[in-house]
């Protein structure tokens, strides 16, 4: 009996993991097309302005200085609102 307790919390447990799960994905799809409607907007901008920049951006990360070949490079990373970091 005991066996078949511990069974049932363990797939309770699981199902709990699962619907969470489901819900972020829902979230986070849901914040993507948001997402594609917003920058449909914004497809042909000529000049960042500061509301514009804070409706699209959350954050931005610059990296440390680096020397390569003779040349300055800094990794930069944009954080966008909805979809977060997008690798480019």
């Amino acid at each position: 009996m005991q066996k078949y307790e511990n069974e049932r919390v363990e797939k309770l447990a699981l199902k709990a993991d699962l619907a969470a799960k489901i819900e972020t994905m829902q979230q986070s799809e849901c914040g993507t097309d948001e997402w594609i409607v917003m920058i449909q907007d914004y497809s042909k901008l000529e000049t960042l302005d500061r509301p514009t920049l804070l409706k699209l951006i959350q954050k931005i990360e610059v990296g440390e200085r680096k020397v390569v070949d003779g040349q300055d490079e800094r990794e930069i990373k944009i954080y966008y609102n909805f979809v977060e970091y997008v690798e480019v």
